[in-house]
């Protein structure tokens, strides 16, 4: 867990994006999108601070939206092994764990997220969090999964491909 920054213990948008090494403009959008809990603006001049301990977080924040609702889709019936991440298996647990540690889902054992990945919950702050992405997507919708099944009848198989997509942030907090 990030701990809250006190005077002391602060970065500004400069060293994080030295210690990050990434661009102070990625900082900044780091910091505006919300996914450093950690980040506040600062002073007359309105500048980002950071809580000195705070990680960099490992993509932005649609990666990490998409991976809150892989949480929903899965407790909705989608087959884990049909899930297309688009990141590697690090970058994935990477990502989970810095969505525990930023307290944006409960905990669960990232090391067995095919059997327990399904039992995390959103946080106050990650339905905050998909909310933002939703209502600040330009073009609607956001998350798409895509679901497959085969029917056996014995004689013929009947196979069903459906593309799910979901613009509701309100149904994740189920």
């Amino acid at each position: 867990m990030f701990k809250s920054a006190g005077k002391e213990d602060k970065m500004d948008v400069r060293t994080a994006a030295q210690k990050w090494n990434c661009s102070e403009s990625t900082v900044r959008k780091y910091c505006r999108s919300g996914i450093i809990p950690t980040a506040e603006k600062i002073g007359l001049r309105n500048k980002w601070q950071i809580a000195d301990d705070s990680p960099k977080p490992p993509m932005t924040r649609h990666g990490l939206c998409y991976l809150i609702d892989t949480i929903y889709q899965l407790k909705k019936g989608a087959d884990y092994q049909q899930i297309v991440w688009g990141y590697n298996t690090q970058q994935v647990k990477a990502a989970y764990r810095y969505l525990i540690g930023a307290l944006f889902i409960t905990a669960f054992n990232v090391d067995n997220m095919a059997e327990e990945l399904k039992h995390a919950k959103l946080t106050p702050r990650g339905l905050d969090l998909l909310k933002r992405e939703i209502q600040e997507n330009k073009n609607g919708v956001k998350f798409k999964t895509a679901l497959n099944a085969t029917l056996n009848l014995g004689v013929a198989s009947l196979g069903i491909d459906v593309q799910v997509q979901n613009t509701d942030a309100n149904n994740h907090s189920k």
